[in-house]
């Protein structure tokens, strides 16, 4: 017999059902695999970097009217069992129809995470491959302790390393060729 004090493990097989269980809890929750994971709150540098990103989509993105940039938290249903709030995510005009009025239903066509000590596993792993088995088309990974950017793409149905630099360099994105980040100006500063 279960102490009264241990909690029944919960577990989703679809979104609707982990959304309106969400909504009953305190903080931001992600869906990994069918298990309810709480989501931490990332670090002053974390959103710094988060903010620098995300000026740069919206002007390579938005100002030219080719998609929407969001960024976390913010739902997006990779599978019925699989919902993360990545830290930024694109979603181009070919793709409107993922954009579900309180979520994002299907594969982005460009993610960016930014690590933190607590995320960092699964956003190099467990993400990486999930993000993958959806389709998502490219997936960046910011590290701000090494001053690094890795940019992946899509190919034969997995994510593979396309482009790394550290503390200096640009780099341009695969789905978005007119958007450039000089890892100097993004790491300035912080």
């Amino acid at each position: 017999m279960k102490a009264e004090t241990e909690k029944e493990k919960v577990t989703f097989s679809n979104y609707a059902d982990f959304r309106n269980w969400t909504e009953t809890q305190a903080g931001y929750w992600i869906l990994v695999r069918g298990e309810p994971m709480p989501s931490p709150s990332p670090s002053r540098i974390h959103q710094e970097l988060s903010k620098r990103i995300q000026l740069a989509l919206i002007q390579a993105v938005e100002t030219k009217k080719l998609g929407r940039v969001y960024d976390a938290p913010l739902d997006v249903e990779l599978a019925g069992d699989t919902v993360y709030q990545p830290d930024l995510l694109v979603v181009l005009n070919a793709h409107t129809d993922r954009m579900q009025r309180t979520h994002i239903k299907g594969a982005p066509d460009l993610i960016v995470e930014v690590l933190s000590r607590s995320t960092a596993k699964l956003d190099l792993v467990d993400k990486r491959y999930d993000y993958a088995a959806a389709g998502v088309s490219e997936y960046w990974i910011i590290d701000p302790e090494t001053e690094t950017v890795e940019i992946y793409a899509l190919e034969s149905g997995a994510l593979s390393l396309k482009f790394t630099a550290r503390e200096s360099g640009t780099v341009t994105s695969i789905v978005l060729p007119h958007l450039s980040i000089d890892l100097i100006q993004l790491f300035a500063d912080l």
